[in-house]
């Protein structure tokens, strides 16, 4: 145990100061490279100083790293256990990602001066150049080292954060072409929102062509993929096109039916074009992603994306709902009006409500019809018993504490001996969150109650403790198997068998007999192997 422990610790301390030298080294070449480009550092304070720093840390960065690199290389030749341990598995990932986070970064400062000002600074083409290869080189080492179980999470956070500045970019530069092109007199205004989405884009495209088009796409369809694919994909695309149109839809309400405060037709419509800017654009990650996803079964990411949604909409109704309260007792009470007007406040609360209860809907109706269909796998889901739990206990904190301030009021103007029409209004926006809130936690605790009686009737169902199933590789073979022996179910996939699907049926034909046991079952051209074991 001390040897291991030994190992681990020499481990830690050779990957952090090899990340740590690395960096030094990339941050004093950017810096002469910079000089190189005919950057001035004579306005600095003290450029000697700066210079010699930087040699400090190519120089002796430089010569110590690759020392370290090159006895790392060898002990990995000597002994492979080192090249699959997880502090490598966490020094290249991070390593890669710190690359390409400097790199989106420099790539998104040279392309919108490059774009919005006309300019070409020496100094963010020589943090390209330099994070550039600190990233590829690190994603390359990652390819060849590590196999695709280890590389899943640096792929798909990779993937992840070049997305999210694939759909801001997208975003700004849409929105400020579309305000160029309604509004011809703002193009001078708007270069720089066109610079700033260009370099947002191109840095983003690079870093998600890398990660997701040329490796992520094609990794097996497991848990992590889902997430990617369901929660933030699916999910992050129709949540950024409902937030942009609800916006729209109030700008355009306030405009024709409610009040307008004065405001131009200019000035009231200021962020339209980005607002539609963010509904194209998240429709088209919604329709990107769902088409690359094609059909799922109900598995829990798929789940936890429809809760999600489920839930983002009905808190959008809630609000609604909260809302119509507040703008009732507005116009019924006397008081001076701040931030919106009642008119503007009721066409937020249609606005909410128009946007929220479709949505909620239709995703709650979808969720209720597989509970119908199957109740025991959707009602023991972790998804549906944290939506309810958490949907519930929120509005029922919510509500005590609008109560509570709806208490205070009204006890306060008790005492004063002012108790009126003001003290109504005074009260109103907890009373919107009591009756939004009230109305949420009863409608849930209703549901909550049903799945917990059909959770009871249901027969008790027999089968193994648990299963590890050692098998060829199949993605959705470990659910099924779940799903039908209520097993807690592993998969230690076979390297010496081709992926395949699996005869599920044997095999649970297989477990049976076991009721509450352990086993391992192996899983080969021959049929299923049970062996019954006892765990520690």
């Amino acid at each position: 145990m001390s040897h291991v422990t030994a190992r681990g610790v020499r481990r830690f301390f050779q990957y952090a100061v090899l990340y740590a030298l690395l960096l030094v080294t990339a941050i004093g070449a950017s810096d002469l490279l910079s000089r190189a480009f005919g950057v001035d550092y004579e306005q600095w304070q003290d450029p000697d100083a700066l210079l010699a720093r930087s040699l400090a840390f190519v120089i002796v960065g430089g010569a110590v790293s690759a020392a370290l690199l090159w006895g790392t290389r060898g002990a990995h030749r000597r002994d492979p256990a080192e090249a699959r341990s997880v502090l490598f598995t966490i020094y290249l990932t991070l390593a890669a990602l710190t690359g390409a986070i400097a790199f989106t970064s420099a790539t998104q400062e040279l392309v919108s001066a490059l774009v919005g000002d006309g300019e070409l600074r020496p100094d963010a083409l020589a943090a390209v150049l330099v994070w550039g290869a600190f990233w590829l080189l690190h994603r390359y080492w990652a390819r060849r080292a590590l196999d695709a179980r280890r590389d899943t999470p640096h792929l798909l956070l990779g993937s992840l954060y070049g997305l999210a500045f694939v759909a801001a970019g997208l975003t700004q530069l849409l929105g400020a072409a579309l305000d160029v092109f309604l509004r011809p007199d703002v193009i001078g205004h708007r270069l720089g929102g066109i610079g700033t989405g260009a370099g947002l884009l191109v840095a983003g495209g690079i870093v998600w062509g890398v990660y997701w088009l040329a490796s992520g796409i094609r990794l097996p369809r497991r848990t992590f993929w889902l997430v990617y694919v369901l929660p933030f994909g699916v999910g992050g695309g129709l949540v950024l096109c409902l937030v942009a149109a609800s916006r729209l839809l109030w700008s355009v309400l306030v405009w024709f039916l409610g009040d307008r405060l004065g405001a131009p037709a200019a000035q009231h419509f200021d962020s339209a074009a980005v607002e539609i800017a963010a509904v194209l654009v998240g429709v088209l990650l919604w329709w990107y992603h769902r088409s690359i996803l094609g059909r799922v079964g109900r598995s829990e990411p798929r789940r936890t994306y429809e809760y999600l949604v489920s839930g983002i909409a009905l808190v959008a109704a809630a609000l609604g709902v909260g809302t119509v309260i507040v703008a009732l007792i507005e116009s019924a009470t006397p008081g001076v009006d701040v931030g919106m007007t009642v008119v503007n406040t009721l066409l937020a609360a249609v606005t909410l409500l128009a946007v929220g209860v479709p949505v909620w809907w239709i995703f709650w109706r979808r969720i209720q019809s597989a509970t119908a269909a199957d109740p025991q796998p959707e009602i023991a889901s972790l998804s549906r018993r944290i939506y309810l739990v958490l949907l519930f206990g929120l509005a029922a904190v919510a509500a005590v504490i609008a109560l509570i301030s709806v208490a205070m009021s009204f006890f306060g103007d008790l005492v004063d001996g002012v108790l009126g029409a003001a003290t109504l209004r005074a009260m109103r926006y907890g009373l919107g969150t009591i009756v939004a809130a009230g109305a949420v936690a009863v409608y849930h605790w209703a549901v909550f109650r049903h799945d917990r009686s059909v959770a009871e009737a249901a027969p008790g169902r027999t089968g193994p403790r648990s299963v590890l199933l050692v098998a060829p590789d199949y993605a959705d073979g470990r659910r099924l198997v779940a799903d039908a022996t209520g097993a807690e179910v592993r998969l230690l996939p076979r390297v010496d068998l081709a992926p395949s699907g699996w005869d599920v049926d044997a095999l649970v034909a297989a477990l049976e007999g076991h009721d509450g046991e352990d086993l391992v079952v192996l899983v080969g051209p021959d049929g299923p192997r049970v062996v019954p074991v006892r765990r520690g």
